[in-house]
């Protein structure tokens, strides 16, 4: 009997406990790309395998103040790549080996280093090329399917599986391949977002929980693992040293192509060389035979013609071996043209094949000089983006000393203010003081006057009777000794008017008079001090 993977009920019940129909979050991806980029979002995900989102966002951010693209960190060496990162981050050798076998692998198949083709393929392709990229985990080609072709897909790393397996859900010997598979034939296609949201929730709640020291989790799953992914390590080398043994046999097969082409031409050009010379030496017999018949000929006729003319019969002889001197003559001079053409043929040859060779060296030389070339290139990036990093320090700690500055001069202000603010508040003090004393003074000025009518009404009554000489006199005299006690009466209330309260009258006329009299004394006194106080 088969052992499932995964224990369907405890996983139905984590779902129900974590996933959520919510769509998938917003993918962060590295400045200067698209939201939508899937090379971006795959890179992304290589940051979020075995980490997390908080993680992953500093890691895209020191990455953004180094490189421009994706393209960059293809050409990085690992160590270099690490460095950027941070040497601190979850396994980082590992993560950093894999995401350049993955762009290197791009850039082997598209001359570039990009993902836009997958946008109008099908999904069939689209999964068939991502997870056939070396060294690509599942959660990396699970998540970008997901996030960038909105192509549904399960998305689980070892971490994962470990959390599983503490909560039950998993057999203590599934693995991350089984359990992707599992979900994949288990459930729906539109299910897959609400798995992903509570699998990344339930790790994310693991991960918490266990602070700086959440790798540990995986370091579980590795080492109950050992065995078979030394085993997976090893099938993946055997197929990758399949991959090389197949190339250098088909590059092989190429070099012995081509030096069978060469040997066939070689062979061409012998058996056309050995045709000439085979034709010009039939052509070399024929001419002899037809020089012999010829000859046989002309002995014939010189035997029927003896009777000729010796001297015809010499100069006959005489043609007939110039002829055949000159034929022979001009067959030996074919022969030695066919050597010739021969011998050029074989020097051509031979500087067609030190051409070639020459080129081929040629290209490899070039190639490489592109490759020292791309490598200064980078370097010299990043020493241009070290200098800005340096320019911009020195230019946020110049803002921060004239931030200082302005503090200061704010303080300054301030403190300028408050005084000018103590002062105003003293001035208004000393202001109403002096009003104050005005009313004081005023409020004297009135009890004086008071007074004065309060003795001329005691006066009044005496003059209305009709009084004797000597009451006259009298009078007289009174009236100069009250004038004098009215003056020092005066002066005595002038002084104590400020201090004793006017003496009560039965009158009510007088009381009246004397209200009248205060308050208009008041009201000038008051005026006075008034145009005072505007003056000053």
């Amino acid at each position: 009997m088969k052992v499932e993977a995964v224990r369907g009920p405890k996983f139905l019940a984590i779902l129900r406990k974590y996933g959520s129909n919510a769509p998938l979050a917003p993918t962060p991806v590295l400045v200067h790309h698209e939201p939508n980029d899937p090379l971006a979002i795959l890179l992304t995900n290589f940051l979020l395998w075995e980490s997390t989102p908080e993680l992953a966002d500093e890691a895209l951010a020191r990455l953004s103040r180094v490189i421009v693209d994706v393209n960059e960190l293809r050409v990085m060496l690992e160590r270099e790549l690490a460095e950027t990162i941070g040497s601190k981050y979850p396994f980082i050798e590992e993560r950093a080996l894999r995401l350049r076998a993955a762009l290197n692998d791009v850039f082997r198949r598209q001359h570039r280093t990009s993902l836009d083709h997958l946008r109008n393929a099908s999904r069939k392709d689209q999964r068939g090329y991502l997870e056939g990229l070396p060294e690509i985990p599942p959660f990396v080609s699970g998540r970008t399917l997901l996030a960038a072709f909105e192509h549904p897909a399960a998305v689980v790393d070892d971490t994962t599986v470990e959390v599983l397996l503490q909560h039950g859900a998993v057999e203590p010997t599934s693995t991350t391949a089984d359990v992707v598979a599992w979900i994949s034939k288990h459930h729906r296609a539109d299910e897959m977002v609400k798995i992903h949201n509570a699998l990344t929730a339930l790790k994310y709640e693991a991960c918490a929980a266990a602070g700086k020291q959440f790798t540990k989790i995986r370091a579980a799953y590795l080492a109950r693992h050992a065995g078979y992914l030394a085993v997976e390590n090893a099938a993946r080398q055997k197929i990758e040293d399949e991959k090389q043994a197949k190339i250098a046999a088909a590059e092989r097969v190429i070099e012995d192509k081509r030096l069978a082409e060469i040997a066939k031409e070689e062979d061409r050009v012998r058996l056309k060389r050995e045709a000439e010379e085979a034709r010009v030496a039939a052509k070399i017999e024929r001419d002899a035979q037809r020089v012999l018949r010829e000859r046989e000929r002309v002995a014939h006729e010189i035997a029927r013609e003896k009777a000729l003319k010796k001297a015809a019969h010499a100069k006959q002889v005489a043609a007939v071996r110039e002829e055949a001197r000159r034929v022979r003559d001009a067959a030996r001079n074919k022969i030695r043209e066919a050597a010739a053409a021969k011998k050029a043929a074989a020097r051509q040859i031979e500087q067609d094949r030190k051409v070639a060779l020459k080129a081929s060296a040629a290209k490899k030389i070039a190639a490489a000089k592109a490759i020292v070339d791309a490598k200064k290139a980078a370097a010299a990036k990043k020493i241009v983006a070290a200098k800005a990093a340096v320019a911009a320090k020195k230019l946020a700690a110049a803002q921060k000393v004239v931030a200082k500055k302005e503090a200061v001069a704010a303080k300054k202000l301030a403190a300028a203010q408050k005084v000018a603010a103590k002062k105003a508040a003293v001035a208004a003090k000393k202001l109403a003081a002096a009003k104050k004393v005005a009313a004081v003074k005023a409020s004297a000025t009135a009890k004086k006057t008071a007074a004065k009518k309060k003795i001329a009404a005691k006066k009044a009554p005496a003059k209305k009777s009709s009084p004797s000489k000597s009451s006259i006199k009298k009078s007289a005299s009174k009236k100069s000794s009250s004038k004098s006690s009215a003056k020092s009466s005066s002066k005595s209330s002038s002084k104590s008017a400020a201090s004793k309260p006017a003496p009560k009258r039965s009158n009510k006329a007088a009381r009246k008079a004397a209200k009248k009299t205060s308050r208009a004394a008041s009201s000038s006194k008051s005026a006075k001090s008034a145009k005072r106080g505007r003056r000053r």
